[in-house]
């Protein structure tokens, strides 16, 4: 099934590059590939069009296409059914992709990492300053705009609320709406909080908080004990206090890693051509994104949950990173 698909407006050169990129096809001598982002308003749409040129000024013949979509989940689809050749990912969105594992229906064997640890997404329960609710585990009953449909941060947001704070979706009102749309749905008092899981800073909230007063809700430690210890993939990270204007301390929440991902079926010149523009270009990469102006070849081959593509590991390997590990490059 077909998932309609907004190109990245500053990046499609024409009509035609276009349709060539849905499916990853030559036009004339350039092969075209797209990579599917997020919704506007998060890290990944913008890093997304930062890889698109660095692609296309130093990968000869490949003609880059970044696009908007619904986020980590639908992204796993597009790759694994070949729809889309890269794609942003939760890396334990792609690990429940790969085997198969809810949300989905069946397994997408053929996903491969390209970039491991490019930042980490964490948690934010935005509320107006006024708002009665303390913590995340407050959100039972309470009406909470909960992301797009089809955004990979669902399957986050109920494993967070079940384990930390023993209730699901059907304790709330969920309300599906991009992240923009959702913070203007809480200031405009027809939401009791909006839930976002991006890496902080994200443009969206520093943009609500100019017209807004409003907290970030802490999950409690022992929320985040209990989220950690059911789930493996789970960090306990903390929203620094200086990502947004007015926080005033760190906020404890959880997270997970996020990476870059393609699939087996994409050739591996064309993926080692990439990984590498990527690297000799990482200055360019990193300063389009606060969230990953650490990210380093060192953290890429690591961690990735899912297998990595042989085209990455043969340049893992060139640069002497790859960990050689065993068999199954995704452990």
């Amino acid at each position: 099934m077909s998932s309609p698909l907004r190109a990245f407006p500053l990046l499609c050169a024409a009509l035609g590059l276009l349709a060539a990129a849905a499916c990853g096809r030559d036009s004339g001598s350039t092969r075209v590939i797209n990579i599917v982002t997020a919704p506007p308003g998060g890290s990944w749409y913008v890093m997304g069009g930062a890889l698109a040129s660095v692609i296309n000024d130093a990968v000869p013949g490949v003609q880059a296409v970044a696009e908007v979509s619904g986020g980590a989940e639908e992204n796993v689809r597009l790759v694994g059914t070949g729809q889309s050749n890269l794609g942003f990912v939760i890396s334990k969105t792609a690990l429940q992709g790969y085997q198969g594992l809810e949300p989905f229906a069946q397994p997408f064997s053929n996903l491969r990492m390209l970039l491991g640890n490019l930042d980490v997404g964490q948690i934010h329960v935005v509320v107006l300053d006024g708002s009665p609710l303390d913590d995340v585990c407050d959100l039972r009953e309470r009406r909470v705009g909960v992301g797009p449909s089809g955004h990979g941060s669902l399957a986050n947001l109920r494993e967070i609320f079940s384990a930390g704070c023993g209730f699901t979706f059907d304790d709330i009102t969920p309300v599906y709406l991009p992240y923009d749309q959702a913070l203007g749905a809480l200031g405009d008092g027809r939401l009791d909080a909006a839930v976002l899981y991006v890496s902080p800073p994200i443009p969206a909230i520093s943009e609500f908080g100019a017209t807004h007063r409003f907290r970030l809700l802490p999950l409690t430690e022992a929320a985040r004990d209990g989220v950690v210890a059911k789930y493996r993939y789970y960090l306990k990270t903390a929203i620094p206090a200086d990502a947004y204007s007015g926080l005033g301390a760190d906020v404890p929440v959880v997270g997970t890693s996020n990476g870059l991902m393609t699939s087996a079926d994409v050739p591996e010149d064309l993926v080692y051509g990439i990984t590498k523009a990527t690297f000799e270009n990482i200055d360019r990469f990193r300063s389009s994104y606060p969230t990953i102006a650490d990210f380093s070849l060192e953290v890429a081959p690591k961690d990735g949950l899912i297998p990595y593509h042989e085209g990455a590991i043969r340049y893992y390997r060139e640069r002497g990173v790859w960990p050689e590990r065993g068999s199954d490059p995704g452990d």
